[in-house]
Parts: C-alpha cells; sequence; structure tokens
C-alpha cells in the first residue's frame, strides 16, 4: 500500500463547503461564465469531486521532490478546525469566541486560495515588480558603500523572508561592483504571499464579529468559485469589491448555504434586524455572488436570472488558451523556478 500520495487534484473551494449546496452530497448545479460554445446547456449538474479543482494548483518542489505541503496546511489549519463551525452554524447555533476566530481564519484562507486572487495579485506585482527591485538595489548598493563584503542574504528586505518559497536571486559581483535581481512573478511568489498572509497578518482577522443573515423564501443564495466578497457600499446601486480586511464599514461576505450568508462589518455594527430574512437584502446578496463570481457559480437547483445579472462569455479561444494555461502552469513555473535558482 502507497502512503504520503501527493495530492494532485487541488480543491481551491473545499468539498465540504461546496456539499451545502448538494441534494445528495455527490453532485451540484455548475453556471459556467466562460464556454466554448453557444450550444452548452446554461447549467449542469457535476461531481463535487471534480469541481472547483486545479491540479498542482499548490503542488511545488523542493529540491528534486514533489510535495503538496500547502494542500496539507490549508486543511490542518484552516478546513478541519471549521467543519464543526459550519455544522453548528448550519444548526442555528450561535458562535463563541474560539469559533469566531476559525472561521475568520478560514474566510481569509478561503479569500486569498482561488484563480481569481492568484489573477488579481500577479497583476499586482508585475505592476510593482520594478520598485520592489529598485529597493533591492538600492540597499545592496548602499551596503557596498558601508561594508568591504556585502553578504547577498542580509540584502533582501524583511518582505523576503521564505527563499524556499519566494523565486527571487541577487547576485552580487564584487570585481565588478554590480547587482543583479532576478525574480519569477508567478507560482513561488504566490506561495510566498499565501504562507505570508495567512500566517504573518492572520490575527487581524481575528478581531471580526460574525452575523449570520437568512434568506427570505423566495431566495436561495448561491455560491461561487470566488465566495468571499470584499464589498465597499454606498447604496444598491453604488458599490464595488474591492474592499479589504481592515477597511473601516467595508463588508465581508460569504455564502454559507442556499439559506445562510455571513457577513461583518469593519469597524461598526451591522444593522442585522433590516437584513435578516428580507426579501429585498436577500435579493441584493444574491446578485452580488452571482457577480463576484470568477468562472463559475454554484447552486443547489438551476437559477432565473444570471444573463441580467452575469452573462457568460461565448469564446473558443479564450476558453481553449485558459484550459492549456491551467493545464501547463505547474510544470512550466517548475522549470522556470529551477532555472532561476
Amino acid at each position: 500500500m502507497q502512503t504520503n500520495q501527493i495530492a494532485h487534484n487541488n480543491h481551491y473551494i473545499p468539498q465540504f463547503y461546496l456539499k451545502n449546496w448538494s441534494q445528495d452530497d455527490n453532485s451540484i448545479f455548475v453556471y459556467n461564465l466562460l464556454v466554448s460554445d453557444s450550444r452548452i446547456p446554461y447549467w449542469s449538474c457535476k461531481k463535487i469531486k471534480s469541481t472547483a479543482v486545479w491540479n498542482d494548483f499548490y503542488t511545488r518542489n523542493e529540491g528534486e521532490k514533489e510535495i503538496d505541503d500547502f494542500e496539507k496546511w490549508f486543511d490542518r489549519e484552516f478546513e478541519s478546525p471549521v467543519k464543526m463551525v459550519f455544522d453548528n452554524l448550519l444548526k442555528g447555533h450561535n458562535l463563541d469566541e474560539d469559533e469566531s476566530k476559525k472561521l475568520s481564519r478560514f474566510v481569509g484562507a478561503q479569500y486569498l486560495r482561488t484563480p481569481a486572487r492568484l489573477n488579481a495579485l500577479m497583476a499586482q506585482w508585475r505592476t510593482e515588480m520594478p520598485q520592489i527591485v529598485e529597493g533591492v538595489l538600492q540597499k545592496i548598493s548602499k551596503q557596498f558603500e558601508m561594508e568591504s563584503t556585502p553578504q547577498i542574504i542580509s540584502s533582501q528586505p524583511q518582505i523576503y523572508e521564505d527563499e524556499k518559497l519566494l523565486p527571487i536571486k541577487v547576485s552580487v559581483d564584487k570585481e565588478m561592483s554590480q547587482v543583479k535581481v532576478d525574480s519569477l512573478v508567478g507560482k513561488g511568489m504566490y506561495l510566498f504571499a499565501l504562507k505570508h498572509l495567512l500566517t504573518k497578518t492572520v490575527s487581524v482577522l481575528g478581531k471580526h464579529r460574525w452575523c449570520v443573515i437568512h434568506a427570505t423564501d423566495s431566495v436561495s443564495f448561491p455560491t461561487s468559485d470566488d465566495p468571499v466578497i470584499c464589498l465597499n457600499y454606498n447604496s444598491e446601486h453604488e458599490y464595488d469589491f474591492k474592499g479589504g480586511w481592515g477597511k473601516k464599514n467595508g463588508n465581508i461576505i460569504m455564502p454559507l448555504s442556499p439559506k445562510l450568508l455571513l457577513i461583518t462589518q469593519i469597524g461598526s455594527n451591522m444593522p442585522i434586524k433590516q437584513l435578516d430574512y428580507s426579501e429585498r437584502w436577500s435579493k441584493f446578496f444574491r446578485k452580488i455572488i452571482i457577480e463576484n463570481a470568477h468562472r463559475h457559480v454554484y447552486a443547489i437547483e438551476p437559477q432565473k436570472g444570471m444573463l441580467a445579472i452575469n452573462p457568460r462569455r461565448v469564446d473558443a479561444v479564450l476558453f481553449e488558451k485558459e484550459k492549456s494555461i491551467m493545464a501547463g502552469w505547474h510544470e512550466e513555473q517548475m522549470e522556470m523556478e529551477a532555472q532561476l535558482r
């Protein structure tokens, strides 16, 4: 019998969570926002075990060895501790302080571990990387002036704490007084960000006070492949999804089931009585869950009105391009990181 098998099919939305939208604990209805052909049905029933999966999304190499430490870390530190909390919430129990902290950690991890967040962070890093590299070079240049034998490892700024994860290489030619910085904006940087944010800044998440909102009888909440919503809200017609974990009066929202939704308001109390069992607010929450989806919406049964909220895109070229990128991303990234090191 084989032991320590590598988990290659990485679920970026946990299966136990998606089962809250299943009628049989095995399948779920899926609405795809990108399809290759207009003849594809709007809704299809998919097995949960093959839903919200990206093979080797978190798998990495350590030397010559392939490891799945992030997949195990997510399960150990974020998923397993919160399963009982979810069960209690679905039964209508109130949260105690310890449960609230576990829930905050899970929501924080879920916000960061999706393809949607990967894309957003990659775009941000491509813009910021020249400034980061310039900062490294300036610090090393000053060290050249102050020390006769500069140390490469001390020349890196504090954000680069884990060399094993972060794909950056600083080379110093003492004779030529030259410094070269090579970096790769990709998987290693993403995994570093996950580890850094969920270990070094995770304490901020525990300060949030969570409330549970019930949907009215006429509304069923879906969920999506980007289920954590950071909402900046001014009115029902003026809002965006650019909020953050520390932005005062911002809202963090995550559907729990077709009838329950988790919400907190940063730095102020929530008007729970106005929101709970409200048809107006239930429809609004359903709308923003669908709008915030990246590529997939999940539901317990096919929902009406999807085209009016978030119409799917029919684009065979883009569909195949994304499919190809996902299929080859792990091997391509590992090869490029190996060359960098």
